[in-house]
């Protein structure tokens, strides 16, 4: 595993967003984040932890109020109020290899302040190394996905490689390396799924101690009888369609025998009559409309399509007479307004500009002038037609109105009429030739009684093939009981097996837990040792340590075999062997874990110091995240892991702004001058 990204929003004494770039390289291990007390070191520290297990990330077990009491207080609170942000979250992001192929999470746990409760969201997103962004987990239900989280990081293994110098202090000072290790050791192997297991069997021999034999062979001796019964009635049912079937198929040769006398008697013909009835009288009604139609185009104006120029002439002169109306209106208005034009013309106000010679002459004109027309006018004959002018205007239109077209519609009514006529005319001949119903009469009364007859036999039928499908279902269901009781029965066979099994498997289980539990405390017993010989500073001190089996004390010895007991050591060299047994631990899991430790050098001289800074950090794990004041890696200590540190920080309290911010750099310069003051 590899923390690539730890993101906190409005957590703690962390506003807003505040992210945290973890990733690390091979040659340089270390990220080293500065601070003091208050800055947000050990929220940074316990927030992972808080946003992989939620309310069981403490070391304690505690109610889901005090958890969520907890939580209101870590909603940041903006200063100056009585105000908290509405939600707050942690969002960690780490990368973990499996078979090979590495995949990175991203696991975030948000929690929401609604009026004092809390309402908790945990969400899981996957990438692969080649994909661009994190997509759902979506291979894992929503409600396991903390379950995932459990099995991809147990909680047991992983506070193991989360520690603080105040619990490597405690461990030092108590002398209960042994309950540490004991509590933590079963985990670590994954032993206690193995006693798990073997509970699991004791329980099911204990439950399965009574066995059912009887019981099985009852059921599967019932379920055979009620399916022989099925399979009988069944063979019955099947019988009745075959005989059915036989007589259905001579009712049919019957009834085929039937039709075709019928229809030897005109029985088809016969049939057809009704229809005919109902086309004579379609026929009768549409001839009756063409006849119809031609009477009312005949009085209209058919008759004067006939004589074309004729009404043309008449079109002409109606027109003539039109002319010479409008003229006489002409002569009507201008020998009414003649006496009053020739007032106008010889008044002094008409032409005032020319002498009375002019106008004279000018009024002389004008009279000749309409004296010619007046007698133009007067010269018009009389009309030759004594009609109105709307008499004219309708005979004009009606004249335009006729053309050939009804022409054509007549001629096409007719050959309508006639094909009509010729189709009633024939249906009229098959019914007076058709037979009569006293001769087909008792024909068609056998053909109905054996049509009947036939449906009835056909009805059976249906019904009996109902009964068969339903025989065929129950028989389905019988073998399906059958198979499983055959099952039960075969369980029942492993289950008396197991009997005598599962003892023995459980003797080989704890065999296995024993043999295994040997192995890995001998190997924590070298890795305790390694450590103890890499960090105390007095050489040749320890060669050998010893861990009980049952009780899991651990003693440790010089070369001689003499041992030497917790008190023999200084407060300082209690802490080493402390911090050994915790990174012994860790190595004994084999999982490629990165170690976070918070106060790291607590409570130690400078010669320890010197060990665990030299020997220790830069070769602790893959991945080392160490949280520290100034006054612990000083510029002294800080020069000495300089090599192998990727990133190096500080987080500083802003009392005026109420919130932590971060430097990107730690707090000395090249000179040893502190250039970040906290």
């Amino acid at each position: 595993m590899l923390l690539t990204k730890i993101t906190l929003n409005d957590f703690g004494v962390y506003r807003g967003r505040n992210e945290f770039n973890f990733k690390t390289t091979s040659d340089k291990p270390i990220i080293l984040c500065g601070g003091t007390n208050g800055a947000g070191k050990t929220t940074l520290f316990e927030s992972i932890m808080l946003c992989l297990y939620g309310q069981e990330s403490f070391e304690q077990k505690i109610s889901q109020k005090q958890y969520h009491d907890s939580i209101l207080r870590s909603i940041h609170r903006y200063l100056g109020t009585k105000k908290s942000a509405d939600e707050a979250s942690i969002i960690v992001e780490f990368q973990f290899a499996h078979d090979g192929k590495i995949s990175e999470y991203q696991v975030m746990r948000m929690w929401q302040n609604n009026d004092g409760r809390i309402d908790e969201k945990l969400s899981i997103q996957k990438k692969n190394v080649d994909d661009e962004n994190f997509t759902k987990l979506d291979s894992v239900g929503e409600s396991d996905w903390q379950t995932f989280i459990d099995q991809l990081l147990p909680r047991g293994i992983t506070s193991l490689f989360f520690f603080d110098g105040e619990k490597i202090q405690s461990i030092a000072d108590s002398g209960d390396e042994a309950r540490h290790i004991k509590s933590s050791f079963d985990v670590l192997l994954g032993l206690d799924l193995v006693k798990q297991l073997s509970d699991d069997i004791g329980l099911t021999l204990l439950r399965n101690s009574d066995g059912e034999t009887k019981k099985i062979l009852e059921e599967l001796d019932l379920h055979t009888k009620e399916k022989s019964e099925a399979e009988e009635k069944l063979g019955k049912i099947q019988d009745k369609q075959a005989n059915l079937k036989t007589q259905i198929k001579n009712i049919q040769i019957k009834v085929s025998d039937q039709e075709e006398q019928f229809k030897k008697l005109g029985g088809g013909f016969a049939n057809k009559k009704e229809a005919l009835r109902i086309e004579k009288a379609k026929l009768e009604a549409k001839l009756e409309n063409i006849e119809k139609e031609m009477r009312e185009l005949c009085s209209g104006v058919l008759p004067f399509s006939l004589i074309p120029n004729l009404m043309g002439q008449l079109k002409s002169e109606i027109q003539s007479d039109q002319k010479k109306i409008q003229d006489s209106f002409e002569k009507n208005i201008l020998e009414k307004n003649f006496k009053d034009l020739l007032e106008k013309i010889n008044s002094d106000s008409f032409l005032p500009m020319y002498d009375g010679d002019i106008k004279e002459n000018f009024s002389k004109q004008i009279m000749e002038l309409l004296e010619d027309k007046l007698e133009s006018i007067s010269n018009i004959h009389k009309t030759s037609f004594n009609l109105s002018p709307t008499d004219m205007n309708q005979i004009i239109q009606l004249i335009d109105d006729i053309d050939k077209s009804s022409e054509a519609k007549i001629e096409s009514l007719a050959k309508s009429h006639n094909i009509v006529s010729n189709s009633l005319n024939m249906i009229n001949m098959s019914l007076k030739n058709a037979p009569q119903d006293d001769e087909i009469g008792p024909i068609f009364t056998k053909l109905t009684q054996t049509n009947r007859e036939l449906g009835e036999f056909e009805n059976e039928l249906n019904h009996l093939e109902t009964l068969e499908s339903q025989e065929k279902s129950l028989i389905s269901i019988y073998n399906a009981k059958i198979r499983l009781i055959l099952s039960k029965r075969q369980a029942d066979k492993r289950r008396l097996l197991s009997l005598d099994l599962g003892p023995s498997v459980q003797d080989v289980l704890e065999e296995y837990s024993t043999l295994l539990r040997d192995k890995k405390l001998e190997l924590l017993e070298s890795y305790i040792l390694d450590g103890l010989k890499m960090l105390l500073h007095k050489k040749d001190f320890i060669d050998k340590v010893s861990i009980n089996r049952e009780s899991f004390k651990i003693s440790l010895y010089k070369g001689n075999d003499d041992e030497i007991t917790k008190e023999m050591l200084s407060k300082g060299e209690l802490q080493m062997y402390a911090t050994s047994v915790v990174w012994g631990l860790a190595k004994t899991s084999g999982r490629p874990l990165p170690f976070m430790i918070d106060t790291p050098l607590a409570r130690l001289d400078d010669e320890h110091r010197e060990n665990i800074v030299e020997n220790f950090y830069p070769f602790a794990s893959h991945q080392t995240i160490i949280l520290s004041t100034d006054s612990e890696i000083n510029y002294h200590y800080y020069k000495k892991l300089k090599p192998y540190i990727v990133k190096s920080f500080v987080i500083q309290y802003d009392s005026s702004q109420g919130k932590t911010i971060t430097h990107d750099r730690y707090f000395f310069n090249a000179k040893g001058e502190k250039i970040i003051e906290v």
